[in-house]
């Protein structure tokens, strides 16, 4: 196992000193080595671009500030990934690369075959860019390939609670989410960064700052996570989600390293009668159950990963 390259924020600091408002000055350098790949100062650059103009945020070296770093972290895991995958031999699924592409054109308010243009008049690599996307539905690909059959479904448990609902009449309450989900490696700036997602959600709404803070891999989508049935979620995020209205953002929520704020876009309550497809919702319970356990081994896959790959920050 390779030894953990231990570095500190003034190491990160030292890479940022080629940034300037415009990235007028920067030359394509090495800026670090993560296992067998490396992350460039124009990898840098391009993925600060996309993140603000993902989050349709003004280039300017205030907004550079507040992504850069979490653009390097993100940059940093993406390429832990890259060298995991080296093992396998997936192959590119341009389908749903697309589909992906689609959802951010649509967001962006255009047309798909317009995106490619606008990154180039930006001066972003597109290819880059689709690269990124094919590699995070890699992962996605490999962590259920890995993982999914170490994962265990109490099924009794899951129809007794919808018996529960069917035998007290009970209407099936669903919620649409979105989330941000920020990982605090410092807990003493714990107050300063909840302080930053706070501010940054009333100056440009809770779906940009997804994109530019979220190191979930549905900040893309603007931190959507879809409809969620209340009685999927687990009992400290019911609480919280039971006492939020439609539009209202969470108070920030605590999960060992990470900070978590959700906001509830939608609302919808199914009722219990003769529509209500028992089977279809069963199997929507079981997969929503697989979907949250692969999140965790993804995270923790990725956790491992990271911890055993040397990382190089060059000055």
């Amino acid at each position: 196992m390779k030894l953990v390259k231990i570095f500190f924020i003034s190491k990160i600091l030292l890479i940022f000193c080629f940034f300037n408002s415009s990235f007028g000055s920067i030359k394509n350098n090495i800026i670090a080595k993560v296992g067998e790949e490396i992350i460039t100062s124009l990898d840098l650059e391009n993925k600060i671009k996309i993140t603000l103009i993902l989050a349709k945020q003004e280039i300017n070296q205030e907004n550079i500030n507040k992504v850069k770093s979490n653009s390097m972290n993100y940059l940093i895991n993406l390429k832990v990934k890259s060298n995991e995958l080296k093992k396998y031999k997936f192959k590119k699924n341009p389908f749903v690369i697309n589909q992906h592409l689609e959802k951010i054109s649509s967001n962006l308010n255009i047309e798909i075959n317009a995106l490619k243009p606008m990154f180039k008049s930006y001066g972003i690599d597109y290819d880059s860019f689709v690269d990124e996307i094919n590699t995070e539905f890699l992962w996605q690909q490999l962590i259920t390939q890995i993982y999914i059959k170490k994962i265990s479904i109490n099924e009794d448990q899951i129809i007794s609670e919808l018996n529960s609902v069917i035998e007290n009449n009970k209407n099936i309450i669903e919620y649409n989410l979105a989330e941000i989900d920020i990982d605090i490696n410092n807990l003493e700036k714990k107050d300063k960064i909840i302080s930053e997602i706070l501010s940054s959600i009333k100056q440009v709404g809770f779906d940009k700052t997804a994109i530019k803070f979220s190191m979930s891999s549905s900040s893309m989508s603007g931190g959507k996570l879809g409809w969620i049935s209340a009685n999927s979620l687990s009992k400290n995020i019911f609480e919280v989600v039971t006492k939020l209205n439609v539009g209202e953002v969470s108070d920030p929520i605590l999960q060992s390293n990470k900070i978590l704020f959700l906001k509830i876009l939608e609302k919808r309550e199914i009722k219990n009668d003769q529509k209500f497809d028992k089977e279809k919702y069963k199997a929507f319970l079981i997969d929503r159950k697989k979907n949250e356990l692969l999140d965790l081994y993804s995270n923790s896959h990725l956790s491992k990963k990271r911890n055993s790959t040397l990382i190089e920050f060059k000055q």
